[in-house]
């Protein structure tokens, strides 16, 4: 289940299960670890709200400051700031995607006894919940656990890092990318958002060997905004805005004049359509 109550001298308290895994890439693998007294400075882009039949259809898109706001504070408290007029130039792009996606399966079968039905998009459930392929766990709990998690509707939260040198040039090069996910059964995204962020602020910039799975409070009602930490968006030209209208699905989170193309990193989430 994805939601379960917990019970003891009166008191309930609903949770969630977490999974958290990062991957990094070679190039990734040959940059620093920042620290908060070592930072490394970033240009944040947002994608837009991913939403499938994993929720009702219709449900207006969350306030994109119920992401913004915890991640870049998390962010901040693994050593990864904002950029601005007043710091270093960034070295990183940050690309935020969120949304929930559903496990598309199709029952192959009208012979009752045939096994479960087939996951259409098991590569992208996969992926997001830290197994690119099946066979890369071995027959267990565990595989199962992530076979289990696979097949379940999910809201998530990724972060994908890539050079922002490159990205100005209109290449892609990625660095590491942060997977958080959590099933959609029972709850809102604004119940489970900081919670996935909290989950996974630890796997910033990290690689992760197997998923990790983390209980964490449902917290129904009251997400933790706190003080605004993006920057507004500097006044883009005619030209600029165009191309913003057009095609582009991700926006800024924040920023001032580091700008990269936004193109630079329009597909770069492995659960992004």
């Amino acid at each position: 289940m994805s939601v379960f109550t917990a019970t003891g001298l009166g008191a309930r308290e609903r949770r969630c299960e977490i999974n958290v895994n990062g991957s990094v890439t070679e190039a990734g693998r040959r940059l620093a670890r920042p620290t908060p007294e070592r930072p490394a400075y970033y240009f944040p882009l947002l994608a837009n709200w991913r939403t499938d039949d994993a929720v009702e259809p219709g449900e207006k898109p969350p306030a994109e400051a119920l992401l913004t706001h915890p991640l870049v504070r998390a962010l901040a408290q693994q050593g990864y700031r904002v950029a601005t007029a007043k710091t270093p130039p960034p070295t990183l792009l940050l690309v935020f995607y969120w949304g929930a996606v559903a496990a598309d399966s199709e029952d192959m079968s009208d012979d009752p006894d045939a096994p479960d039905p087939v996951l259409l998009n098991a590569q992208e459930m996969l992926t997001l919940v830290g197994a690119s392929e099946v066979h890369n766990l071995q027959m267990s709990i565990e595989r199962q656990r992530v076979l289990d998690a696979a097949a379940q509707d999910r809201f998530f939260v990724i972060v994908t890092a890539y050079d922002y040198a490159d990205a100005r040039k209109k290449t892609k090069t990625e660095l590491w990318q942060a997977r958080m996910s959590t099933p959609a059964q029972g709850v809102e995204i604004s119940d489970v958002v900081q919670a996935l962020v909290e989950s996974g602020a630890p796997q910033f910039g990290r690689e992760s060997s197997r998923p990790v799975w983390v209980k964490a409070p449902v917290r129904t009602g009251h997400v933790e905004l706190g003080e605004a930490m993006v920057v507004p968006e500097t006044p883009a030209s005619p030209r600029a805005r165009e191309e913003k209208s057009g095609a582009s699905g991700e926006r800024r989170a924040a920023g001032e004049n580091h700008g990269p193309e936004s193109s630079a990193a329009s597909d770069g989430a492995r659960t992004k359509k």
